[in-house]
C-alpha cells in the first residue's frame, strides 16, 4: 500500500538536507508519496509545497510575532492537510517554533511522528523538551552530545550522523590558502541579508583601510540580485552564486551565527562569527539562552575556538579589526583547522541521510 509522509521544513538549510533524505527514502520505495510545506530543493523531486517556503524563512520573536495571523491560518491548513490525506508518518525538519506544534496535533490524532534535526532546545533549558517528549516517537538528531541530552528527558532519540558530511563537496579541503580573499556570508533569509549587507559595507571600508583584501559575497539563491546592488558598487566585492565554493577558496571570512558556521568549519575556513537582530528579539533570546557559546563550533568544542561578535560588538571597526588580525595569525589559523578535523570526526560516524531514511522506512513497514 502506497504511504504518504508529509515533511515542514521552514529555511534552504532545512529544503537541503529534506531533499537528500527523500532520495534516499526513493531509493528503498519509489511509491512513497511526500507532502507538506519545502523549498527548490524538495521541488526538484516532485513535491508541492502548500506554502512557498520564503514566505515562513523568518527568524525572531519579534518577526514572527508581526506575522502571528498568518501562521495561525497556515497551521490550521497543515492540520486539515494531515486528516485530509491520510498521512502515514509526520517528519517535521528542524524549525520547531511551528514544527511543535503541527506534531502535537498529529500525534494527539495518531499520526507517527519522526522528529529530524532536533530543536536546539539545549540551549534553551531542559523545560521546554517536555512539550517535545509529548509531541513525538522518535527523535533522530545530528550532534552527539544532543543523544545524552534528550535521552535523559525520556525522549526516544538516536544520533544520526550530520547530513552535510553526505556531501561530497566538503571532502578533500585545501587548507593552504596563499590569498587575500575574505567571505561574507550574510545570510539566506531575506530579513538577515537586508541586516547584514548594510554592515558588510562599512565592515570592507574599515577592512580596507588595514590590509589589500578582495572580498567575495556569498549569495543566497532564495534572495533576487537586487538586494545585492549596493554592495556590488565597491570596487573591490564580488559575488559569488556558490557559497560552498567560496568557503573553500577564501582565506578567512565573516559567518552569520547557524549552520553555516558549520559549514565553513567543514569547508577548512577560519572566521569570526556575527548577528545582528531586532532589539527585541535580542533581549528576548539573552534572557532565554543558556549557553556560554552561540557559534556550533564553539559549542562542540566547549570552548572558544573563533571569535563571537553580537549586536553592538558586531560593528565594522571591531569586525575589521578581528578580520585582520586572524588573517596575519597563521599559528591561529592552525589551531582552528585542527580543531574543525576534530569536529568532523565527531559527526562522520554515520551516513545520516540513509541512517534516518532507514529508521523512517522500518517504521512505515511496522506500522499496522
Amino acid at each position: 500500500m502506497k504511504k504518504t509522509i508529509f515533511i515542514s521544513v521552514g529555511d534552504p538549510s532545512g529544503d537541503i538536507h529534506a531533499a537528500k533524505l527523500m532520495k534516499q527514502i526513493l531509493k528503498s520505495n519509489p511509491e512513497i508519496n511526500f507532502i507538506g510545506i519545502g523549498g527548490k530543493e524538495m521541488e526538484k523531486l516532485n513535491f508541492k509545497s502548500i506554502v512557498p517556503m520564503e514566505q515562513i524563512s523568518v527568524v525572531g520573536f519579534w518577526e514572527v510575532a508581526k506575522r502571528y495571523s498568518f501562521f495561525k491560518k497556515l497551521l490550521d491548513n497543515c492540520k486539515s492537510f494531515l486528516i485530509d490525506n491520510k498521512v502515514d508518518l509526520f517528519l517535521p525538519i528542524d524549525y520547531p517554533g511551528f514544527n511543535i506544534r503541527l506534531a502535537s496535533f498529529a500525534k494527539q490524532n495518531n499520526i507517527p511522528v519522526i522528529y529530524y534535526i532536533a530543536p536546539q532546545l539545549w540551549a534553551w533549558g531542559k523545560s521546554r523538551t517536555e512539550k517535545l517528549k509529548n509531541s513525538i516517537d522518535k527523535l533522530l538528531v545530528v550532534f552527539p552530545f544532543e543523544e545524552e541530552f534528550f535521552k535523559n528527558d525520556g525522549i526516544n532519540t538516536k544520533f544520526v550522523g550530520h547530513p552535510l558530511l553526505d556531501y561530497t563537496r566538503f571532502q578533500n579541503i585545501n587548507y593552504d590558502r596563499d590569498n587575500n580573499l575574505i567571505a561574507l556570508l550574510p545570510g539566506s533569509r531575506l530579513q538577515e541579508v537586508r541586516n547584514h549587507l548594510n554592515l558588510f559595507i562599512n565592515v570592507i571600508d574599515e577592512a580596507s583601510k588595514l590590509n589589500d583584501f578582495k572580498f567575495g559575497v556569498a549569495k543566497s539563491s532564495n534572495i533576487e540580485l537586487s538586494e545585492y546592488e549596493d554592495i556590488l558598487k565597491l570596487k573591490n566585492v564580488e559575488l559569488w552564486e556558490d557559497s560552498i565554493e567560496l568557503m573553500k577558496t577564501a582565506r578567512v571570512g565573516i559567518v552569520k551565527t547557524g549552520t553555516s558556521n558549520l559549514e565553513a568549519a567543514l569547508c577548512g575556513m577560519p572566521f569570526i562569527m556575527m548577528y545582528k537582530t531586532s532589539f527585541l528579539t535580542y533581549n528576548i533570546g539573552k534572557y532565554l539562552i543558556n549557553l556560554d557559546f552561540i557559534s556550533l563550533i564553539n559549542i562542540l568544542q566547549n570552548k572558544p575556538i573563533i571569535p563571537e561578535l553580537i549586536q553592538s560588538e558586531a560593528n565594522p571597526k571591531n569586525l575589521a579589526k578581528e578580520l585582520n588580525n586572524l588573517f596575519n595569525n597563521k599559528s591561529r589559523i592552525k589551531e582552528i583547522i585542527n580543531e574543525y578535523e576534530l569536529i568532523r570526526n565527531k559527526l562522520n560516524k554515520y551516513s545520516a541521510s540513509t541512517e534516518a531514511a532507514s529508521i523512517i522506512l522500518n517504521s512505515l513497514q511496522n506500522e499496522k
